[in-house]
């Protein structure tokens, strides 16, 4: 072949094996983002409801320290940046497993002494690509982690409410 025809061939080829090289590289980058925002996300809610079953019902420190902030930052997350303690549903059940009506209420017998279980979920979060070209969002399912209840922020024995 002639070699003056060939200049360019390299470099179409090139362009065409680069591009399907780099998007499956960016692919393999983004599936492992996925995978590790799947794994925070799930440790988040196992997390709040740990910290919800041993600390006081109207704490607000338990739902910024789920999402890996500290206790005085009310922002978004510091390792998933789309999430806020707004996306979080904490929720105190009964025996049976239904919603307690008024958890914070000390004397009914439909508030504090009736929780059994602390739930919390997280619904309907967007995870969204960077790949170049397919910036398609993900909704990933929900994610919800229930734990028998401990003291709720109660001390045994004097009954006095402990800081978390």
């Amino acid at each position: 072949m002639n070699r003056k025809r060939m200049q360019g061939t390299y470099v179409v080829e090139f362009a065409i094996i680069g591009a399907l090289i780099f998007t499956l590289l960016f692919g393999a980058l983004e599936i492992g983002r996925l995978y590790f925002t799947i794994n925070a996300l799930d440790e988040v809610v196992r997390r709040g409801a740990r910290l919800a079953s041993v600390c006081n019902i109207s704490d607000p420190v338990v739902l910024r320290r789920a999402i890996f902030n500290a206790a005085t930052d009310a922002g978004a997350s510091q390792i998933i940046t789309d999430l806020a303690t707004t996306h979080l549903t904490l929720t105190y059940l009964d025996v049976n497993g239904a919603q307690v009506g008024n958890p914070a209420d000390t004397s009914g017998a439909n508030g504090f002494r009736a929780i059994r279980y602390v739930q919390l979920s997280l619904q309907n979060f967007v995870f969204n690509l960077f790949i170049p070209g397919f910036g398609v969002p993900i909704t990933l399912p929900t994610f919800r982690a229930t734990l028998p209840r401990e003291s709720l922020g109660r001390h045994s024995d004097s009954g006095e409410i402990t800081p978390c």
